[in-house]
């Protein structure tokens, strides 16, 4: 009878743990709702820049701390959208987030959702003309700035492949003498956003992976118990959804959306064109070389009719 008793005591309170969970997961996904509105991504360009410039200095002071590792006691956050030019329409002269710490360091935070071919040369250009920007013509080179660029990009970099973690610190160093540094003014810190969501589980405490979370995505349990132990995370969280109101700001987001959909559907179109003529190419040249259909279409994993048709369009 008592390990009957147990059984049914332990049933109890099982079924009580699911029900507290699933209570709780309910909660946090009406949380990620603010007067029947969705909250919005930090991902998203506009929402980033605004949440970072327009939100709370402490926020973006404390992200920043723990991304470069040294204590930050003043931050001057420039708000224009242009940073670097005049003209709205230059993607290649704006920076999401720009700012100047401790009165001598330049830092620009970028968020990267749209990997491609040459996004290193990119980092490098965008670093470039923040180094130079405080240099104005007849000034002397000691007014350049340690210049220090953060990136957080959605995608997996081929680059750091061999390196095992999410966020990796560059600088410029001697090849043989490696602990001989250049100089400080270089620094670039590079964050794979899907790698340090994979290696969050392993490490809960790290400061970095959990802004990480955050920013990939705010309405989560999982961010809920980071806000629990990190304050600027959850003063983030708190921005969020103030700027999530913002009807205009909305828009704007909204916009960028639809301009980062647009442009991954047409890279996707231009590869598979590429792709399509590429295959044609192969058929052609296979045909030439007296291969028969059925083997081509074997080679070219097509159906004959395909190949038939591509090679008659040859001889038109």
């Amino acid at each position: 009878i008592v390990p009957m008793r147990k059984s049914c005591e332990n049933n109890l309170t099982n079924e009580k743990a699911s029900k507290e969970r699933i209570n709780f997961k309910e909660q946090m996904e009406q949380e990620n709702t603010y007067n029947g509105q969705d909250i919005l991504k930090p991902k998203n360009d506009v929402v980033f820049q605004a949440l970072f410039t327009r939100g709370s200095e402490y926020v973006t002071k404390s992200m920043i701390e723990d991304i470069i590792k040294i204590d930050i006691h003043k931050i001057d956050l420039d708000k224009s959208k242009d940073l670097l030019n005049d003209n709205a329409r230059n993607k290649n002269g704006r920076l999401d987030i720009r700012a100047i710490l401790n009165g001598n360091i330049d830092c620009d935070v970028e968020m990267q959702l749209v990997p491609h071919e040459k996004m290193i040369e990119r980092f490098l250009y965008y670093w470039a003309k923040m180094y130079t920007a405080n240099l104005k013509e007849g000034e002397n080179y000691r007014e350049l700035k340690k210049s220090i660029s953060i990136i957080v990009l959605d995608a997996e970099i081929p680059l750091l492949k061999r390196i095992p973690k999410s966020y990796t610190k560059w600088e410029i160093r001697e090849a043989e003498y490696q602990k001989e540094v250049l100089t400080d003014h270089f620094e670039m810190h590079i964050i794979s956003l899907p790698e340090a969501i994979k290696e969050y589980d392993k490490n809960k405490d790290d400061k970095v992976l959990q802004w990480m979370m955050f920013l990939n995505d705010p309405g989560s349990v999982e961010v809920a118990e980071i806000m629990k132990k990190n304050k600027a995370i959850k003063e983030a969280n708190k921005k969020l959804y103030e700027i999530s109101q913002d009807e205009a700001l909305r828009r704007q987001a909204l916009n960028e959306e639809i301009a980062r959909m647009d442009e991954e559907q047409r890279m996707y179109d231009a590869t598979q064109k590429g792709l399509k003529q590429g295959k044609a190419e192969m058929i052609k040249q296979l045909f030439s070389i007296k291969m028969d259909v059925k083997q081509i279409a074997k080679v070219a994993n097509m159906t004959e009719e395909e190949v038939k048709r591509i090679v008659n369009e040859k001889n038109k």
